[in-house]
């Protein structure tokens, strides 16, 4: 499958990881508008329960996640 994804935000990226994980043959392509290392601060809070499903289904992640996270 062939999949273009517009935005390379949290939502996008993560998108395209589990995409590829899922099937490795998907053909992956994403779209940023901004140049590469631009980043504008942003954070991101993990509610337990989105740890849980995250571990569920990619416990690599989960515990990069964990692992790097200031409480």
């Amino acid at each position: 499958m062939k999949i273009s994804c517009v935005g390379a935000g949290p939502a996008g990226l993560y998108f395209a990881i589990m995409m590829k994980r899922h099937n490795p043959n998907h053909e992956i392509v994403v779209h940023e508008r901004n140049p590469a290392g631009t980043t504008h601060g942003w954070g991101v809070v993990f509610w337990e329960d989105l740890l849980a499903t995250l571990r569920t289904n990619d416990p690599d992640s989960a515990q990069a996640i964990v692992d790097q996270a200031v409480p």
